[in-house]
């Protein structure tokens, strides 16, 4: 089978999901760097957004697009045959899609990242995330009482499905900011699903060049 090719960032938790599901299927795959909005970027996508996913003579973008030609041309594995399995897969994607990007990764991760290369002190910039930080933690609370707690290892069950690759980059990064803690304690749950999904391999070869990654480090020069 021709090698498919990702464009995208290491960054970009959507891309970091697409990299992770290929390579669990063990498919090979080219990766092209490239930022959003950039003249690489608007090239395969009409809106300059990443990633862009491209095999043979089809160049697909829109992750969920891009789900949907794995899942028909490459390997349907990570979707359940199950309904029921199936069904609560499709509900954690339209909740990380519809709630946590909007108000966890955009209401506070962005805020704040905002708030800092505006040069405001830290004591302003907890005022200004207070109100965006309650909304993200009871969303995070409410993600966490859908997630299994009775010792199956994956969002959805027994199964390991795409929800898994979506939701992991996206927690990864939000757990890594400051206000991660507060994350943290508000999600036993999946605070413990993401803390044994990040020892697969597909975790450690992704983690490289991501935000978690670029927090740990500055962390560590602290």
């Amino acid at each position: 089978m021709q090698s498919p090719t990702v464009i995208g960032n290491y960054f970009s938790t959507y891309t970091r999901s697409i990299r992770m599901a290929l390579i669990h299927l063990g498919v090979p795959f080219q990766f092209e760097q490239a930022d959003p909005h950039s003249s690489l970027a608007y090239k395969y996508n009409p809106f300059g957004r990443i990633p862009s996913f491209l095999h043979k003579d089809k160049v697909i973008f829109e992750t969920l697009s891009i789900r949907e030609y794995i899942d028909a041309v490459i390997s349907d594995k990570l979707t359940p045959k199950d309904l029921d399995t199936r069904i609560k897969m499709t509900q954690m994607i339209s909740i990380l899609n519809d709630y946590v990007f909007h108000h966890v990764l955009f209401g506070v991760s962005k805020r704040r990242e905002m708030y800092e290369q505006q040069g405001k002190k830290e004591e302003e910039i907890k005022q200004l995330l207070e109100g965006p930080l309650k909304k993200a933690t009871t969303i995070i609370q409410g993600v966490d009482k859908l997630v299994p707690c009775n010792g199956q290892k994956f969002l959805c069950g027994e199964q390991l499905t795409w929800a898994d690759f979506l939701f992991f980059p996206v927690m990864a990064d939000m757990y890594a900011i400051r206000e991660g803690s507060d994350f943290i304690a508000c999600s036993p749950n999946l605070r413990q699903w993401f803390l044994t999904f990040q020892e697969r391999k597909e975790a450690k070869e992704t983690f490289p060049g991501t935000i978690a990654d670029t927090l740990s480090k500055k962390k560590s020069n602290i």
